[in-house]
């Protein structure tokens, strides 16, 4: 146990060195921030000739001599099911291409964290997966995951051209590449997913949520309409993570933010301003008066789980297009949207999920092989998301490019599919894929125009190197534990507690993590 709470420590300690994401004019490699990354070859498998069984290889000729079995570790929300029939085609693909055999592991989204961190810190139980839930930087830093760079222009330039080498180069952490962002919404909007059959029922005017009021007028004619279900749950005890502020890559804790999306380079105490008082203040009415979930610290599933079994209306979330249709599928039920914050992207957002080779990997070659597939190639990808064609899922029409309009087959839905582990966006790359039935046959490049118009930081790009307040960072971490998501849930009273929890802020030092990250992101504005 102690060996686990160092660990978690660790990377909470880490959690604001974030690496740069450099616009597409500056996919040369210009990146701020850290040099962090320089330290983990030393001593790892982090030399990709060192382990390079075909040393001299021609690129392109991708089978590997003997059979080689990686492990694969993903997240899910539900139970193994046909998972073991899926994988049994997917690895028909990977031998006829690489001579590679994929066994892959799927962890349930509440133990991922722990789980994939304890994986990383043994080296074992792993040989690629996503860096989720973790900063990539932290990582990197601590000797987990192997540079890439040398891997990717030797077998991975395929997968470069798909997703983009702009958005490769969000992978860097100091002179190295370490992780590859996955094909997605690269943007996120917010605002409130809920059941569309209690709206319509009900007359709830869901188009009509803009802003906190109108949302809040909704959820109270949930409570008094339909009394036997909480109108407002979090998801895991998370009510919301951000809500248009730009967390200059300390998303776990917003220690120094800019407010108003990032619209001006200047850095405060999110726990301080008005906008975080007024927020709080409000949630702290709806828990009183019973519209939030009452024991929403202690709560371990999600929205959408909670809303498929009936106790829930909904609740506060990331939204991208297509957000519905996607929430409907997983979960069997009707869901409608309405966004209140609108689009925008900063650096962490290209960040959030980066695929890694661990440093525990005894043939790195073979696992950046399977990333190159796992990225490239849309019957993987296909398997992997959607599962077996005609079991798990039928074709129903054209979808822009060589991929199909998909739904369930007749008589299978959500509920009693076989397969059905969500996440596709966690996937490597889901746009060489199919697309599923509801959302536009372009919807790819919908998604594409979504991350391109998106309203963009202005500290877009910058990288904080948090060495020079770690420890001010590691014990103002302890105090947003204490008291953020009970404020934001409304267990605790802002009137008394909010004073106290920015007290113990600044005793912390959190005026002196303000002022580094004001102080890099004036340098780093000098340079554009």
């Amino acid at each position: 146990m102690k060996r686990i709470t160092c660990i978690l420590v660790s990377l909470l300690l880490s959690a604001s060195l974030f690496t740069a994401c450099g616009s597409p004019a500056s996919s040369s490699g210009e990146t701020g921030g850290s040099a962090a990354g320089d330290s983990t070859a030393e001593g790892s498998a982090a030399d990709p000739a060192a382990a390079d069984p075909e040393e001299g290889a021609v690129p392109g000729d991708l089978r590997e001599q003997e059979l080689v079995k990686l492990d694969v570790v993903m997240c899910t929300t539900v139970e193994k099911g046909d998972a073991p029939q899926v994988m049994e085609e997917v690895n028909k693909i990977l031998l006829d291409k690489l001579n590679v055999e994929m066994n892959l592991t799927y962890i349930n989204y509440g133990n991922y964290l722990q789980q994939s961190t304890l994986m990383l810190s043994s080296g074992e139980g792993a040989d690629l997966l996503p860096i989720y839930l973790t900063p990539l930087a932290t990582c990197a830093n601590n000797g987990q995951i192997i540079p890439l760079d040398d891997l990717l222009e030797q077998y991975g330039q395929e997968m470069v051209e798909a997703i983009g080498p702009h958005y490769v180069e969000c992978g860097r952490v100091g002179d190295h590449i370490y992780g590859i962002t996955t094909g997605r919404d690269l943007a996120k909007a917010y605002g409130i997913q809920m059941r569309k059959e209690i709206c319509d029922e009900y007359e709830i005017d869901y188009q009509g949520i803009k802003d906190l009021d109108t949302l809040e007028a909704a959820l109270y004619k949930v409570k008094e309409s339909v009394p036997d279900i909480i109108p407002l749950v979090p998801s895991m005890g998370q009510l919301i993570r951000n809500w248009g502020w730009d967390t200059l890559g300390d998303d776990a804790t917003s220690l120094g933010v800019l407010m108003d999306f990032g619209s001006e380079l200047n850095v405060v105490n999110l726990y301080e301003t008005d906008f975080y008082r007024e927020f709080v203040t409000r949630t702290r009415r709806w828990y009183q008066d019973g519209v939030i979930m009452q024991d929403a610290l202690s709560n371990t599933e999600t929205t959408g789980t909670m809303m498929r079994s009936g106790a829930a209306f909904g609740g506060l979330a990331n939204l991208k297009p297509g957000y519905e249709v996607q929430e409907t599928r997983n979960n069997g039920i009707p869901i409608c949207i309405a966004e209140i914050v609108p689009a925008y992207t900063t650096t962490a957002d290209s960040q959030l999920a980066t695929w890694a080779i661990t440093s525990g990997c005894k043939n790195p070659v073979a696992a950046m092989k399977l990333m190159n597939v796992l990225y490239t190639d849309p019957d993987v990808v296909n398997l992997l998301i959607y599962g077996i064609e005609g079991t798990h899922y039928v074709a129903v029409g054209e979808a822009n490019g060589d991929q199909k309009m998909i739904d369930y087959p007749e008589g299978i839905d959500a509920g009693n599919t076989g397969y059905n582990p969500g996440g596709g966006w966690l996937w490597c790359n889901q746009t060489v894929g199919h697309v599923w039935n509801g959302n536009p046959p372009d919807y790819w490049e919908v998604q594409t125009e979504f991350n391109n118009t998106a309203i963009r930081s202005q500290a877009f790009g910058f990288t904080f190197d948090s060495a020079n307040v770690r420890n001010q960072v590691s014990a103002c971490t302890n105090v947003v534990g204490k008291y953020h998501q009970a404020l934001m849930c409304g267990t605790l009273d802002p009137e008394t507690t909010l004073p106290v929890f920015i007290r113990e802020l600044k005793d912390a030092g959190v005026d002196d993590i303000v002022a580094e990250k004001q102080a890099q992101l004036d340098a780093w504005a000098a340079t554009k």
